[in-house]
């Protein structure tokens, strides 16, 4: 925050801040004649603080020869970020997801100053981001900006009425990728490591057979004795699960370890995903990682209802084409030799309301044994 120094009976506001352990420092004469235009005058300097820390250069109005109240020379690129990143915190977008859109205009800044007028924000700043960013990012990264820089710039142009016509931006083509998923053999496979304890055995069955993401079951609560509920989750939107009889423990004994433990919910997370990266390379399947037990879910329900939408509402995306990559990879014959009717995982049948629950023969588990039926919801 700028400070209030008077020196020789004069009025300064001074602006300091650190970049990699290196100080900077902005003095601005205020040329106040007492205590309270001092302190008005240091207000509109911390107003515009976070453009002085961007080496932008300010024109106080009291600095102009002839007086006028002119605040800054033209409206920056800079500037508009600022106040775009504040409509957004405004409107409940989360802090992680300001941060990310912050991340992306830091990348911009790197091809494009940040002096530049907002109003000259046009497809050739666009254009000039990409050819940059093309051997440094991937299609999908490169993407993923180019959506927030479009949300931007329907932002100057909707709200602010700075720049004069849409932006209109092509999204880089980006090859499509088949998911990757464990298959009934995998799934055997895991359960016949006889280092791997039961409770990471247990969890990472509760993940293929509930499709949650990793960190979801911490922020959630367990209603009626059936139901996982997350008010906390990627699409904002609150998730329920309907768990199985076996579900539940597992559950309460996730969030008693984390409750026990003194890891933040990252770290946390981080113990299961290397695990589970460790048993992946044990059954030759190095190119798993924690999420595809997400993946798994969504292929053994495509394949069992062979209903994207439902698909798409059971795992709680914003929008089917989300999904859509579970139904475009492959057919369902390859997807039936994957998952045999007779080695399925979790077979369940929507019209029976019944359970089967198949498991290896010999291997450890605290789940149902194999054989087991059970009513569901």
């Amino acid at each position: 925050m700028a400070t209030l120094r008077k020196i020789k009976g004069n009025y300064y506001a001074r602006v300091r801040w650190s970049i990699n352990h290196k100080q900077y420092e902005r003095i601005y004469p205020l040329l106040a004649e007492d205590d309270g235009q001092a302190d008005l005058r240091l207000g509109e300097v911390e107003e515009k603080e976070h453009l002085i820390k961007q080496e932008i250069e300010i024109a106080f109005w009291w600095l102009i020869e002839n007086g006028e109240r002119t605040h800054q020379v033209i409206y920056t690129l800079a500037e508009a970020v600022e106040e775009f990143l504040q409509h957004l915190s405004r409107y409940g977008r989360k802090q992680s997801t300001i941060e990310i859109r912050r991340q992306t205009f830091k990348n911009v800044f790197a091809v494009i100053s940040p002096t530049t007028p907002a109003e000259s924000f046009d497809n050739s700043c666009i254009n000039k981001f990409i050819d940059h960013y093309q051997k440094i990012l991937t299609p999908n990264g490169i993407n993923m900006r180019l959506a927030h820089l479009k949300t931007f710039s329907n932002w100057l142009y909707d709200d602010k009425e700075i720049i004069t016509k849409r932006i209109k931006m092509k999204k880089m083509k980006v090859k499509q990728k088949d998911p990757t998923y464990l298959t009934a053999d995998d799934i055997h496979n895991i359960w016949a490591l006889d280092w791997l304890d039961d409770h990471y055995k247990d969890v990472f069955r509760f993940y293929w057979e509930t499709g949650v993401r990793l960190r979801e079951p911490y922020n959630s609560y367990i209603k009626n004795g059936s139901w996982l509920i997350n008010t906390e989750n990627k699409s904002g939107k609150t998730k329920r699960v309907k768990l199985q009889p076996h579900h539940i423990p597992i559950v309460e004994e996730i969030q008693k370890r984390l409750e026990k433990g003194n890891a933040t919910q990252e770290t946390f997370g981080k113990y299961y995903s290397t695990k589970f990266k460790e048993v992946a390379r044990a059954i030759g399947r190095d190119d798993l990682h924690f999420h595809n037990l997400r993946d798994t879910f969504a292929i053994i329900r495509y394949l069992q209802t062979r209903d994207i939408y439902e698909v798409c509402k059971e795992l709680n995306h914003s929008s089917v084409t989300i999904t859509e990559k579970y139904a475009n990879f492959t057919s369902f014959e390859e997807l039936e030799e994957d998952f045999p009717g007779d080695v399925f995982p979790v077979l369940v049948d929507r019209d029976l309301k019944k359970c089967r629950m198949l498991t290896p023969e010999g291997a450890k588990t605290s789940s149902p044994p194999m054989g087991s039926e059970y009513v569901i919801g």
